[in-house]
């Protein structure tokens, strides 16, 4: 065989060769993943609208009410969903596309694609930094940290905090009214007093189930005198008012109104109905504010 034609036949091998095994490499990688794209999507059997805004945030909207944010976290053909508002968490499967997302309940179909805005950064330390994490913690962390977390924009923990100053509040109005009661003695009776000569064992037993029974009839009676809305320290409420003007939110807003009514300062509660309002789905904000008088205050 003339030596042109075996060098010819040996290239094209060669190049064959290369062609299998790129064909063969394809084959062996993994399937590129979906991509999400950003936008407005829609889920026609309930009307609800997610738009995604970037790899990190979004919006939720159901019909006739204010959109609420979420915190969304890509993890491979899924996204995960973390309502910052009722903090209820969901996971989404994205299609190979990118145009449908769905679970057991929910299908939202791309209805309008929008530039990706660029996804923002969160410190180590901060709700959404490890959002499943708090919203786990959210039924107990405390004041302190439903205070850093409503600094952050985490509505739930706005709503959380002054929950916690009006279940405190409670709290104190019930030890004070017990403590202020001259009919609940203040120490034991001298038969279960161990170093008095009037100690009875029997009598003391005697004693102690009269003393509960009579508990639970002063329980009952707390409980029906307590105040739904007891007044909040003044440190709190300047606190909560300027909160719900910095994180705005209907029921975080709504609730700091209803605290700051009943402490007389009508037209702060005035404005923090105003700025429920103003979120969309605040109604009963809405039809309230024209019943608190006063101009709009200068929140501190």
């Amino acid at each position: 065989m003339p030596p042109a034609v075996a060098s010819h036949r040996l290239r094209r091998r060669r190049i064959a060769l290369f062609a299998v095994l790129a064909a063969s490499a394809a084959l062996s990688l993994p399937a590129a993943a979906q991509s999400l794209r950003c936008g407005t999507y829609k889920n026609a059997d309930s009307g609800a609208v997610l738009r995604v805004e970037s790899a990190a945030q979004g919006q939720r909207q159901l019909p006739g009410q204010a959109a609420e944010p979420y915190h969304l976290q890509r993890d491979g053909d899924q996204l995960l969903t973390a309502n910052l508002v009722d903090r209820s968490m969901a996971t989404l499967s994205i299609s190979a596309d990118g145009r449908n997302l769905e679970d057991d309940t929910d299908h939202y179909t791309l209805d309008s694609e929008a530039a990706c805005q660029a996804e923002p950064t969160f410190a180590p330390d901060s709700c959404r930094a490890d959002v499943a994490s708090c919203m786990r913690q959210m039924s107990w962390a405390g004041v302190d940290s439903y205070r850093q977390w409503c600094r952050e924009g985490i509505p739930a923990a706005c709503t959380r905090l002054i929950e916690n100053y009006n279940f405190m509040a409670r709290s104190e109005w019930a030890i004070a009214t017990v403590m202020a009661d001259d009919s609940i003695p203040s120490s034991s009776p001298n038969v279960c007093q161990q170093d008095d000569a009037a100690f009875d064992a029997g009598a003391c037993r005697q004693a102690d189930n009269a003393e509960r029974i009579q508990g639970v009839g002063k329980a009952f009676e707390l409980a029906k005198d307590m105040p739904s809305e007891p007044t909040l320290p003044d440190e709190q409420l300047d606190e909560v008012a300027l909160l719900c003007r910095e994180q705005p939110s209907a029921a975080f807003c709504t609730a700091v109104a209803s605290a700051l009514r009943t402490a007389g300062r009508l037209p702060a509660a005035r404005e923090a109905l105003q700025l429920a309002c103003g979120m969309g789905n605040g109604a009963e904000a809405c039809v309230h504010v024209a019943d608190t008088p006063g101009e709009a205050s200068t929140l501190p």
